[in-house]
């Protein structure tokens, strides 16, 4: 009868419940609430407060009074002269020598120094092109040779470049180098001009 679940659940309620009753009843002694009645506090009226002054130290304050003097001290006398200007003896320096006679004005010839003016002359290389070897190139071990056309403008400025070389690889550093490169312009009646169809050779070799 007691192994199903529907005759068990209530006969642990019914054996549970005076337990459950029991607690309720102590917990119920052991808390009490008990009133408490707050008294009212005295209430006291201070009077008048009055601030308490710092202590003064009127020694310090008393200072004596400067006591102005009659006469002042006078200085001592300068002391006397014990010789004149008449007394002192001093010898006179003796320079030997002589002055000169006459000065004589020098005069000197020098040429007769004329400007020369330029009124022709052809470009110049200022400073040459400097390539620098290509590490491709080196890796591999080529060597080579470009000829690299370019024009010179009035100022001297490198323009319309461009370089045949035995090996492409050569090519940017060849054309690079020459565009910088500084030239003088040519001078042709004393007025810059530009230079056309000019050729420079470049070698790319490795150091045995």
């Amino acid at each position: 009868m007691l192994n199903s679940t529907a005759h068990r659940t209530p006969m642990a309620a019914l054996m549970a419940l005076p337990i459950a009753y029991g607690l309720f009843l102590l917990m119920n002694t052991l808390i009490e609430v008990k009133e408490i009645t707050l008294a009212e506090p005295a209430t006291r009226i201070l009077g008048m407060i009055t601030p308490q002054l710092p202590e003064t130290n009127d020694e310090i304050r008393k200072r004596p009074k400067p006591q102005m003097l009659d006469a002042a001290t006078k200085p001592p006398p300068p002391p006397a002269l014990s010789t004149t200007q008449a007394d002192i003896h001093l010898p006179v320096p003796v320079i030997g020598g002589a002055a000169p006679g006459s000065l004589l004005p020098i005069r000197l010839n020098l040429p007769a120094i004329s400007p020369v003016v330029v009124s022709s002359r052809g470009y110049q290389v200022i400073r040459p092109p400097m390539p620098v070897y290509p590490g491709k190139a080196a890796t591999r071990g080529l060597s080579g040779s470009c000829s690299v056309a370019f024009a010179i403008d009035t100022r001297g400025k490198p323009f319309n470049v461009s370089a045949a070389c035995t090996d492409p690889v050569f090519k940017s550093e060849a054309e690079r180098s020459v565009l910088k490169a500084e030239f003088a312009p040519q001078l042709v009646d004393g007025q810059f001009v530009s230079v056309s169809g000019l050729e420079y050779p470049l070698e790319f070799k490795l150091a045995d």
